[in-house]
């Protein structure tokens, strides 16, 4: 037998040692997160700071990105259960994407959890598929289906964690008037975070994410099938969109298979019809499938142009439209005519230009009524555009001077 020479061991321990510390580190790596990757890239910064331009703005006027049956997602798929999903990720993490529509089906059904010792009934997030008449008879449902309590308390996770963020939830209602157990799960996951209707009515034309914030509040609830009986519901949510515009599509096998038999298609919504959609003046487009990299979040971006705001030079802190459309950010005292409004909504372009700063008194010398400003969402930016003429570049009415990378409009 040959024996390694004493110059060899040491040489092979530490060769050894090199490979044992090399694998704990790789070991220790934080795991790869690629939603946060996303909100690092350029769209998902230009989508976060999109949001904070319509804050002001009546909620009948913003472009909302959301998804469609939220709860039905292969992360919660098993054999028995969401064996049709419309969703690839969890209710916190299409949260997490940009989604600021959830919506949430409550059945009162029947449930095996824990079984066989604590079967019963309870509110379970069911996805029928078969319209809303076999819904009302919980056809489709699960024994094993999640409770609406873990789907709420997903939600109230996501909320604790970004304080300042609104969101519209919607409750699909099969709950057989059991409005006090869901009013229950809302005061215990929610406690204090949502918006009061006052009473039955619609999502008023003049509330403003704004307006939800001062009332230290962060969601505006929406429960469809009529005013609850249930005096704590009732004061809770509001019982429909008023003149909030939505459209959904449906990628399930189920929706696939009705069409096939009906000679129909199936309601899809690609890239472009996000970006239609907004310039179209719509309002909420829920997303089947919605993810980070398939293209459909970044196409509700109408705003700013590819790598903006960047702050080039650490002092541009007011923002321009570009001939294209898009926005970018720039020195406050650079010179451009100036983005008007007037008492109508239509635009204008100011006669003169000059530093963002005299912005208004720009516009006013258009006339009486006309305010320096900037536009909320994609309809009235395209609108914008479309009066430049010949100026390429025109200022609007928002910037981050307050706090550098916080954008606000008018």
């Amino acid at each position: 037998m040959k024996r390694l020479s004493n110059l060899k061991i040491p040489a092979i321990l530490a060769t050894s040692l090199l490979f044992s510390v090399g694998a704990a580190a790789m070991s220790s790596a934080p795991p790869s997160d690629p939603i946060a990757d996303f909100q690092n890239s350029w769209a998902g910064k230009a989508l976060a700071q999109q949001r904070n331009l319509d804050v002001k703005s009546p909620m009948i006027d913003n472009n909302i990105l959301g998804s469609h049956n939220t709860y039905n997602s292969e992360t919660y798929r098993n054999a028995f259960r969401y064996i049709d999903p419309q969703q690839k990720h969890s209710i916190y993490d299409q949260l997490r994407i940009g989604a600021r529509f959830i919506e949430l089906d409550a059945h009162w059904t029947a449930q095996t959890h824990g079984a066989p010792w604590n079967w019963g009934t309870d509110l379970l997030l069911c996805h029928s598929g078969i319209g809303k008449s076999m819904g009302d008879l919980h056809v489709g449902c699960s024994l094993t289906d999640r409770f609406v309590k873990d789907g709420v308390q997903e939600v109230g996770n996501w909320l604790n964690e970004n304080p300042n963020e609104v969101i519209i939830l919607y409750f699909e209602d099969h709950t057989d008037g059991h409005h006090q157990e869901l009013l229950n799960i809302l005061n215990d996951k929610l406690a204090g975070k949502i918006y009061a209707s006052n009473g039955c009515s619609n999502i008023p034309d003049s509330l403003t994410k704004a307006q939800v914030r001062a009332a230290g509040k962060q969601v505006v609830m929406w429960k469809d099938g009529g005013c609850s009986d249930n005096a704590g519901m009732k004061n809770l949510a509001f019982t429909g969109l008023g003149k909030v515009d939505r459209i959904w599509e449906d990628r399930t096998g189920v929706g696939a298979i009705g069409a096939f038999f009906t000679g129909g298609s199936v309601d899809k919504i690609e890239k472009s019809d996000v970006t239609q959609a907004f310039k179209n003046g719509g309002n909420i487009v829920n997303l089947d499938d919605l993810t980070y990299n398939d293209g459909r979040m970044e196409a509700g971006i109408w705003s700013w142009d590819v790598n903006e705001p960047n702050n080039w030079g650490g002092n541009q802190d007011c923002a321009v439209q570009w001939g294209n459309g898009r926005w970018d950010d720039a020195g406050c005292s650079s010179q451009y005519h100036f983005a008007c409004k007037a008492q109508d909504g239509s635009w204008e372009i100011s006669r003169t230009k000059g530093t963002w700063l005299v912005g208004q008194a720009a516009c006013g010398l258009l006339g009486l009524g006309y305010q320096f400003a900037a536009p909320t969402n994609s309809k009235d930016n395209e609108a914008l555009k479309a009066v430049k003429g010949g100026i390429s570049h025109v200022w609007v009415k928002a910037s981050d001077r307050q706090s550098e990378g916080n954008w606000s409009a008018n």
